[in-house]
Order: structure tokens, then C-alpha cells, then sequence
């Protein structure tokens, strides 16, 4: 994959990111009210159903991290990636490994917690997400592994 592949496949993660913000990232269904009038706001057809955007969820693991940070986190990891390629700004080494690999942590660990909870569905946003996430860290491991080497110039140095 070329430089620039590599840069529009992160400007189109950034991109994801930010259309998945406003987007569904579950369906939380049977929802059940906390508190002395929880059973006064009952339906009277079943359970409530709840949407959860990157806007408006948000995620206890350890900490509770609202959604649009996480989403914010990849979005970065992009960024930092874009800027370390231009040359104009010193991007440390561990920033381009720990930023990805933190945001995708973080992003599989919602949609884990979704799918195992019995009563959350994902929907687009999460997965739109999850791409804003891991393409930024395929990129940072496809950016580390060794490139062709120009030899070209070397050879003839030595000659005359």
C-alpha cells in the first residue's frame, strides 16, 4: 500500500468516525427505570427501548468514558498519523502505536459489553466506530514494517 492510500484510508477513518458520532452505536431493549417510580413508568406493551449514540452513551469499564471521547481517541490516532507523515511536526513513535491500539481496546470493549448483555442490539454507528478505529492501527503496523531500499545511489559512489 502506497503513502498515499495510507493517508486516504485515515482520512476516511476520520471521516467514519465522525458521521458514527450522531449515529446509533446500540439498542438497549427492556429497559427498566431505577428508583421509587420505576414501576409507575412501565409500558403498557412491554419493555422500553433506548438508542445509544456516540453522542449521548457511554461505557463503564474501570472508568466511565463517554462515547464521543472514545470516537475522539481514534479520530486522533488518525491525525497524529497524518501529521507524522507531512514531517512538519515530531510525532513521537509510541504515540502512533498506543493512541490505536488504546482506541480500538476501548471501542471493542463497548461493543463486547453490548453484545454480551442480553439486551442491547449494535447498530451502525458502532461499526463505523470500530473502523475509524482499526484503520488507523493496520496503517501504524504497515507503516513499521520494512520498506525498499533505494541502493541505487550507493552503488556508484565507490566507483572513480
Amino acid at each position: 500500500m502506497t503513502q498515499p492510500q495510507k493517508n486516504s484510508a485515515l482520512v476516511l477513518a476520520m471521516i467514519a468516525g465522525l458521521i458514527s458520532l450522531p449515529m446509533t452505536w446500540m439498542t438497549i431493549q427492556q429497559v427498566e427505570w431505577q428508583g421509587g417510580f420505576g414501576p409507575a413508568f412501565i409500558p403498557p406493551f412491554g419493555g422500553m427501548k433506548f438508542d445509544v449514540t456516540g453522542l449521548n452513551g457511554s461505557v463503564t469499564f474501570l472508568v466511565k468514558t463517554p462515547i464521543w471521547f472514545i470516537v475522539g481517541v481514534a479520530i486522533s490516532a488518525s491525525l497524529l498519523q497524518l501529521m507524522q507523515e507531512s514531517q512538519t511536526f515530531a510525532v513521537p513513535k509510541f504515540a502512533i502505536w498506543m493512541i490505536p491500539l488504546l482506541a480500538v481496546g476501548w471501542v471493542l470493549i463497548v461493543i463486547t459489553l453490548a453484545l454480551f448483555s442480553g439486551k442491547a442490539t449494535l447498530g451502525l454507528g458502532s461499526l463505523l466506530g470500530l473502523f475509524a478505529a482499526v484503520v488507523p492501527a493496520v496503517c501504524a503496523v504497515m507503516q513499521s514494517s520494512p520498506e525498499r531500499v533505494d541502493n541505487s545511489k550507493s552503488l556508484g559512489e565507490g566507483i572513480g
